[in-house]
């Protein structure tokens, strides 16, 4: 899995492209993505859920006039959807190892000291 702050943006990225406007995320949106990143809903999970919902949507709108959709959690069942046809799929496939979980998390100890490090001799080779 991506770590943790690209699960949301992208998440929020696929909502806004296919919603056609911009729509900040409400904080319910946010509560939502944080259980689905929490319950392991795999981003490409997430994704296809989104798109279906919107495909469904958008076939409707043909036959009458709708609202715009408001919120993500409209998109909750097709994402859960998504998450299951893609646990069936990989029915079978080894799981990946807790170590290369650990590695791909992006918040490991040594990791985010070496960028505060690298940032803090930016900040004093700086000049004004």
């Amino acid at each position: 899995m991506l770590n943790y702050f690209n699960y949301f943006t992208e998440i929020e990225e696929r909502f806004q492209k296919r919603r056609g406007a911009l729509l900040l995320l409400s904080t319910l949106d946010w509560a939502l993505i944080e259980t689905w990143r929490e319950a392991g809903i795999p981003l490409e999970a997430a994704l296809r859920g989104i798109d279906a919902a919107f495909d469904k949507y958008e076939a409707r709108q043909k036959k009458a006039r709708m609202r715009k959709i408001n919120g993500l959690a409209w998109c909750a069942q097709a994402v859960m959807e998504a998450a299951e046809e893609l646990r069936e799929a990989a029915a079978g496939t080894a799981a990946p190892s807790p170590e290369s979980a650990a590695r791909e998390s992006g918040f490991e100890h040594q990791r985010v000291a070496a960028h505060l490090e690298a940032a803090a001799a930016a900040l004093d080779a700086a000049t004004v």
